[in-house]
């Protein structure tokens, strides 16, 4: 996962040389930097920027041991269908409207509030991802996704009790609520890097 300084990476002239600008970059920090013959990597979250000269236009994003498999946002999909419905709505609202862009894909009750006194929140569509990309997320969508982050963040643990209650741990992964609470904390920091600088935010196929 990557945050870019938009108007740098949009200077390139096609999409093919913007692509071979993103996957230089990723190759250019390393995440395995820290590993050894002695030493594994480290399995929490991890920034990654280019060290001098090198021009500091992206930052690079390791989800950790939690994330970094497309199976964990998966899972991470299965449980919040799982106990969305028993969430406060206003909670739902927010929490719906920041993840389905970012890596559910187009939640079937997203055109529509549960009921009405939850908050309304403006949705956020991406536009399509160029081939060999899992996101593609300008600015102006990054600054959207920070406001509906801050809701979450702000009653994350009020998620943990539903969790806890219905969700259907033992099946897959993501089986427990520190696991998944991490997850949406991560998003929340790549989109709280991205919008402190003005940037958007890019993910590449592996």
């Amino acid at each position: 996962m990557l945050i870019v300084d938009w108007d740098h990476l949009m200077s390139a002239p096609g999409d093919d040389q913007r692509y071979a600008m993103l996957h230089d970059a990723g190759l250019s920090v390393d995440d395995d930097e820290d590993a050894g013959p002695d030493r594994s990597p480290s399995v929490g979250p991890r920034w990654f920027w280019p060290s001098p000269p090198a021009v500091g236009w992206f930052g690079k994003f390791d989800f950790g041991n939690v994330g970094f498999s497309n199976k964990d946002h998966f899972w991470a999909g299965e449980r919040w269908e799982e106990i969305r419905a028993f969430v406060a709505p206003d909670v739902r609202s927010a929490a719906d409207r920041f993840i389905d862009p970012l890596f559910w894909g187009g939640l079937e009750y997203m055109a529509d509030q549960d009921t009405e006194d939850a908050a309304a929140h403006e949705s956020v569509v991406l536009p399509d991802a160029p081939s060999d990309h899992l996101l593609w997320c300008p600015p102006a969508a990054i600054s959207s996704l920070r406001l509906l982050w801050d809701c979450v963040d702000a009653e994350l643990a009020s998620i943990r009790q539903p969790f806890d209650q219905y969700a259907r741990i033992g099946l897959g992964r993501m089986n427990d609520f520190d696991a998944f609470a991490r997850l949406l904390r991560g998003w929340g920091d790549v989109i709280g890097q991205a919008q402190q600088r003005g940037w958007g935010a890019v993910g590449l196929r592996c």
